[in-house]
């Protein structure tokens, strides 16, 4: 799993993004056309049919067409609302599996790994604070750390306990051979950031 893969956020970013801006739009084409039809925009506007010709008078002297197009509508807007919730849902695993077998599977939360990880190194010397998750699959995990430091003029001897100690000891308490991680430093003052692969 690449880095790319596993952490790289721009493109969702993007897709949310997109979503909204969509949904905004179209929320205000909604809100215009209620408006012009209760007369907001003038008596003659809302008398003024929304179809042109053929397909107005097929709409009218068709009592099945307007339920028809309000379902359609409701279905695509459900489907819409349900795409754009998931594209805010965090790929954080609940569960991460530690050993499978004919007698069963054995897991371990992955909210309690990340938080033990995060304890561990928050308590390093210089570390202000740190935050660990776990994502990607149950089987095939990978670590997000961000760790906010105190001391910006040697982040090299931070950078070198993290994957010598706490690492290794995620890994270890795990049972993973491998562990694919990303973190992120923050130094304070002047919040720059850092990302070790």
């Amino acid at each position: 799993m690449t880095p790319g893969r596993a952490f790289g956020r721009g493109i969702a970013w993007g897709n949310r993004t997109g979503l909204v801006l969509l949904g905004l739009i179209l929320l205000a084409a909604g809100a215009a056309a209620l408006a012009c039809g209760l007369g907001l925009f003038g008596a003659n506007a809302a008398r003024a049919p929304l179809l042109p010709g053929a397909v107005s008078a097929f709409a009218g002297s068709t009592s099945w067409f307007w339920p028809a197009v309000a379902a359609a509508g409701a279905v695509v807007g459900a489907i819409g609302l349900g795409w754009l919730i998931a594209q805010f849902r965090l790929d954080r695993l609940d569960r991460v599996r530690l050993e499978a077998g004919p007698s069963g599977v054995t897991e371990i939360g992955g909210r309690q790994a990340g938080e033990t990880l995060a304890g561990q190194v928050s308590a390093y010397e210089g570390v202000r604070s740190a935050r660990a998750s776990l994502r990607g699959k149950p089987d095939a995990p990978a670590l997000e750390l961000r760790v906010t430091s105190q001391d910006p003029a040697h982040p090299d001897t931070l950078i070198t306990r993290l994957h010598d100690e706490a690492l290794p000891d995620l890994r270890t308490a795990l049972g993973l051979e491998r562990l694919p991680a990303l973190i992120r430093l923050r130094f304070d003052p002047g919040g720059r950031t850092r990302e070790v692969h």
